[in-house]
């Protein structure tokens, strides 16, 4: 296989492209502070402010259109002008006349901070990662504090325990995760600094100095519609710009855990040297009335899904080489003559990652009368992948549109001083977005779910031992229960990405009929991006014991009884030699970085822990959380980063006529048929 320009070169606006950009964004954004003109952030600066915790700055410009904007609305009232949520009342009760305007904005923060926000009743205020073991009756009736019991004998002086488990973290149940909400104030002061919304600048710098300072407000997970935009969600935020002491934060020092103290919004203004503001007319309307959060969790949720699409690439490079399969079905001359984007991407990047693989097998020896082809798992990849990476950049487009929108009302044009009632804050773009991103994550699950099935499967694993076993198959069924739990994980997957806009109702006095359901959607798309990951992880821990199989099969000159009389001389495969550029770096960093090794009985049987920081003794869940948690905190997403890079800078010298990074110019020395 020969890498030229005119054989792999990427389409220009290529998803690679995208997600390599975000990327390079990030590592930036994470350690520099990010502007907010209202016009250039980026999903990647959503992640770098939220999850990595990097300040904010509010441009010139953005401070001269805010100020530019900001006496507008003032005029128009001493001009006698009816400007809705100003001087009226709200939705269905707009048409009411309120005479004092400041009190109408604390009345609209008063009847949206109305949703749940519980820590389970307990006295800690500490909200940490931890679920509490059990509840406590407020009045103490019960004898149960904080898990002790209230010291009650039965007949024979036995202590009576009072202890009732919680179903679930009511914490994580009811409040939204910090990352989320700090998404949702850079967002919020992101729309407002496009200087169409008529406040005053001081409130654009509330949210940069909490932000800047890292106080949290508690955000209830639920009640939102997004058709108003988020109104009960944002209002939490207003509430802790106001300094509010019904609303309760985040704030101080973290932990080793990242926990903090809650603690309520006066003193946590305080204790941080902030003044809290007072909403003049509009400006409560102003922080509220957007989709601020539904774009927040959509961001994150974006992020996170491109990064398992390319994974999914990196990840069936390595199924065609633990399945023997043929680069063939990515020969660039298939995508020419089909020429969708995504397809010619997806293709250009899996047989990029196949280069330098001694696992490829054409299937077309005369000799051997076997499937000619590859089974639709691997051969269609290409095609499979495509759309969901055009459906992804899409998604990318319309949100980072929504993260630069003003999505208030009513809006302001500082330049001609009309006051226009519109509809911003309808965040269908966002419902749109995230539902084309929940269907390409189940697609991808239920790829990378077939691959896998058909690797612990002897029938189609082509000559693997059955369940991936490393003894006897008759005394080891290693991998079938990871066989089990995949199918659970790929069919709660399909019911995820069922559609959440088609389930509108229409709410508050029949005037928002129509809802976006856009933050719940969202939500839904976070939790579809942890079931593919669990996906992804199984696969990988699958796949890297197929292919030190492999590796033995090869050395021990493919025969089940030399490879396992070698395993019983307690020789350790590795397959680093016979690998592609793309399995050999995810290969080493899961046997090396992780220390995830080939897995038999005897040492599921060991009684010794492995890593100093997990207290249980190997088993198969326990290398399966060691891949996931690399997964979910983005240490795996750096390798694949790594691969999409080392396919660029191997077109670019092919561009130029030198060797690429793995000096072997991409030619495959396959072994067995190819």
């Amino acid at each position: 296989m020969q890498i030229t320009t005119s054989t792999i070169m990427a389409p220009a606006g290529s998803f690679t492209q995208m997600v390599l950009d975000q990327s390079q964004r990030l590592s930036t954004a994470k350690h520099h502070t990010v502007s907010v003109d209202s016009q250039n952030l980026t999903i990647a600066d959503v992640v770098a402010v939220s999850r990595h915790l990097a300040e904010v700055e509010l441009t010139a410009d953005s401070i001269k259109a805010i100020t530019a904007c900001s006496d507008i609305i003032a005029e128009k009232l001493s001009q006698g002008e009816v400007i809705y949520g100003v001087n009226t009342g709200f939705g269905g009760s707009a048409d009411t006349r309120p005479s004092d305007v400041e009190r109408v904005q604390q009345s609209l923060i008063s009847h949206l901070t109305c949703g749940i926000v519980s820590d389970g009743g307990t006295l800690d205020r500490t909200v940490t990662n931890v679920s509490p073991s059990a509840h406590h009756a407020s009045n103490g009736t019960n004898g149960h504090v904080n898990g002790k019991t209230n010291g009650k004998t039965n007949g024979n002086g036995k202590q009576i325990s009072k202890v009732t488990l919680s179903l679930n973290d009511p914490n994580a149940a009811t409040c939204m995760p910090e990352a989320w909400a700090r998404a949702s104030m850079l967002i919020r002061l992101n729309s407002l600094a496009g200087g169409a919304s008529g406040i005053r600048p001081c409130l654009a710098d509330n949210l940069v100095q909490l932000l800047n300072k890292d106080i949290v407000p508690r955000i209830p997970m639920r009640g939102s519609i997004s058709a108003s935009g988020d109104l009960s969600a944002l209002a939490w935020i207003g509430a802790l710009m106001q300094g509010k002491t019904s609303a309760t934060c985040l704030a101080g020092t973290r932990d080793g855990t990242g926990a903090r103290h809650v603690t309520t919004a006066d003193v946590a203004l305080k204790d941080a040297g902030i003044d809290p503001v007072s909403f003049h007319a509009k400006e409560g309307l102003a922080v509220v009335n957007g989709t601020a959060v539904s774009a927040a969790v959509a961001a994150l949720a974006a992020h996170e899904s491109f990064q398992l699409a390319a994974l999914s690439e990196a990840l069936t490079a390595m199924s065609v080489e633990a399945l023997r399969g043929s680069d063939e079905s990515f020969e660039p001359f298939i995508a020419r003559i089909r020429p969708h984007p995504g397809q010619i991407d997806s293709s250009r990047n899996i047989l990029a990652f196949l280069s330098g693989s001694q696992l490829l097998n054409r299937h077309d020896s005369n000799n051997v009368a076997t499937l000619r082809q590859d089974r639709y798992s691997l051969r269609t990849a290409s095609q499979w992948i495509g759309p969901v990476l055009e459906d992804f950049q899409l998604a990318h487009d319309q949100i980072t549109i929504e993260l630069n929108s003003v999505t208030d009302n009513p809006l302001i044009d500082a330049q001609t001083h009309r006051v226009f009632h519109g509809g911003n804050f309808q965040a269908r773009a966002i419902t749109s977005a995230v539902e084309k991103l929940r269907q390409g994550l189940q697609s991808l699950g239920r790829m990378l779910f077939s691959q896998c099935t058909e690797l612990i499967n002897p029938a189609t694993n082509w000559g693997l031992p059955p369940n991936l076993c490393a003894d006897d198959p008759a005394d080891s069924y290693l991998f079938k229960g990871i066989d089990v739990v995949i199918a659970g994980l790929t069919s709660e997957l399909g019911f995820l990405a069922n559609p959440v806009g088609s389930h509108v109702q229409t709410a508050e006095m029949g005037n928002q009929a129509l809802n976006s359901l856009a933050l719940v959607s969202a939500r839904y798309t976070l939790e579809a991006v942890d079931v593919l990951s669990q996906i992804c992880a199984a696969h990988l821990l699958a796949l890297c014991q197929a292919l030190d199989l492999r590796a033995l099969e090869i050395e021990s000159c493919c025969t089940a009884t030399s490879r396992l009389q070698r395993l019983q001389q307690g020789d350790k495969p590795d397959a680093t030699p016979y690998l592609g550029v793309a399995s050999k770096r995810m290969y080493n960093f899961v046997r090396h970085e992780l220390g995830v090794p080939f897995l038999d009985e005897a040492h599921l049987a060991s009684k010794e822990t492995v890593y100093d920081d997990k207290i249980a003794s190997p088993s198969i869940g326990l290398y399966n959380t060691r891949v996931y948690e690399a997964i979910r905190s983005g240490r795996l997403y750096e390798v694949v980063m790594e691969c999409l890079t080392e396919v660029d800078v191997d077109v670019k010298a092919a561009m130029n006529g030198t060797n690429g990074t793995n000096g072997t110019n991409g030619k495959s020395n396959g072994v067995s048929g190819h």
